[in-house]
């Protein structure tokens, strides 16, 4: 036979678990095409994340590796690591996650270690990859995250008009 506690105990649980009713929307993975790096991208600032939505800013992102076919049913998204004073840093896109209407594109960011001998010349190490034009239907945001899931930037989406 059940106690009078083991019901409120259920009770209280169950009360617990209903407070909370909002639905969190679901994280799906994007497929993306690795079209290339480059240690020169030309991007003076810090980290940056740049969603190319129409054919002029994807021709502008396209020309940090001019082997890139245009493709009309792709999104290019440049990700960069920044300006450094140095060789040896990197960056490569791990994965790119859609959540509503906001893309997370993760990647992995390297430095080279403490002591090491490097190049000295200043680089800019970025990468450009691309996704199906669904799979960025009504986004608004992109967040670029890097390998410890701190944000290293952040972006807004303009949807081209047809």
């Amino acid at each position: 036979m059940r106690s009078a506690c083991d019901f409120i105990a259920v009770a209280v649980l169950l009360a617990a678990c209903a407070g909370n009713s909002a639905v969190s929307p679901a994280t799906e993975r994007v497929p993306f095409t690795d079209h290339g790096t480059t240690q020169m991208s030309g991007n003076d600032a810090g980290p940056r994340v740049v969603v190319a939505t129409d054919a002029q800013s994807g021709a502008a992102l396209a020309s940090l590796l001019p082997s890139v076919p245009s493709a009309p049913d792709r999104v290019y998204i440049g990700v960069f690591a920044g300006s450094q004073r140095t060789g040896g840093y990197a960056l490569k896109v791990d994965a790119i996650e859609r959540t509503g209407d906001r893309l997370t594109v993760r990647a992995t960011f390297t430095a080279p270690a403490p002591g090491a001998l490097t190049i000295q010349v200043l680089t800019s190490p970025a990468q450009l990859v691309s996704i199906p034009s669904a799979s960025a239907a009504s986004v608004r945001e992109v967040v670029l995250v890097d390998q410890s899931g701190a944000e290293r930037a952040r972006g807004s989406v303009t949807q081209s008009r047809p």
